[in-house]
């Protein structure tokens, strides 16, 4: 951490964040003595917890010879403000001088700003058992909250929809459907078995009377169709060898048509041959 990130530590005052918390942590533990980090932490505890946690208190406590001074930092945005705007007038001030040294000693008037005259001594000793027993206070505490589990949001769970009337309805209905169809499917297999358990009769008396009043097609088909008699069909006969079939054609051929009877005639002295 530089000096530039610690001036932005102080210009957020009683707003700070995860990350400040951090950095300030680190600067307290690489300078013991270094107030304004103490006293940051102390405000920031006393934010958050409305004033029932002192544990970070004492830090700043051990350090501070004004404890009134100290209760005002700690429990009023006023102090910060001020010091705020005298750190602003601070480094316009030194715009103008060396790049190199300008952050350094801004940082050092501000903390000569924010330590008051002490008023009275403390004793060494009790100092450093003081410091020795905060350094492992805080170290547990350091390591409680990095091994702090994060908590997941709870996600609301959404309410069951109420059935309305007009569902209830629409679900009776759709039941006493089911068991109409249920029903008739239940009949017509009853009918199918009762149907299959009769004897079924192949024809009626009456279905063998028709039948046998029906025509003989074998003795039709012996007999040639008036339209089948012609020249052409007698020569297909022919070729298929039905040359007795093919002679009856032209025999009936000569009687249709009388004035062709010596055609035909040598048409059959052919099929003779």
């Amino acid at each position: 951490m530089n000096t530039q990130q610690l001036i932005g530590i102080i210009r957020k005052g009683s707003q700070l964040q995860k990350d400040d918390i951090t950095h300030l942590i680190k600067w307290h533990e690489t300078f013991p003595y270094f107030q304004i980090p103490k006293v940051l932490l102390a405000k920031f505890e006393f934010e958050k917890t409305n004033g029932e946690s002192k544990e970070l208190l004492h830090w700043s406590a051990v350090t501070s010879p004004d404890r009134s001074w100290l209760k005002m930092m700690i429990q009023s945005d006023t102090p910060f403000r001020f010091l705020q705007s005298k750190l602003d007038d601070n480094l316009e001030s030194l715009l103008s001088s060396r790049t190199s040294n300008l952050k350094s000693i801004a940082l050092d008037d501000f903390e000569k700003s924010l330590i008051p005259e002490p008023t009275k001594d403390t004793n060494p000793q009790e100092r450093a058992e003081i410091l020795k027993k905060l350094g492992e206070d805080l170290h547990k505490k350091k390591v409680r909250f990095a091994e702090t589990p994060k908590k997941k949001p709870d996600v609301p769970k959404k309410p069951k929809r109420r059935k309305s009337k007009d569902d209830l309805l629409e679900t009776i209905k759709l039941k006493e459907k089911k068991e109409i169809l249920d029903e008739k499917k239940k009949k017509q297999i009853d009918i199918i078995k009762a149907f299959s358990k009769k004897e079924i009769k192949l024809a009626t008396l009456r279905e063998i009377e028709d039948f046998q009043k029906q025509d003989d097609l074998s003795e039709k088909s012996t007999h040639l169709h008036p339209t089948l008699l012609s020249e052409s069909y007698a020569k297909l006969l022919v070729k298929q060898g039905k040359k007795q079939k093919a002679k009856e054609i032209y025999q009936k051929l000569m009687v249709k048509f009388p004035d062709k009877n010596t055609y035909f005639a040598d048409l059959i002295k052919n099929l003779n041959l």
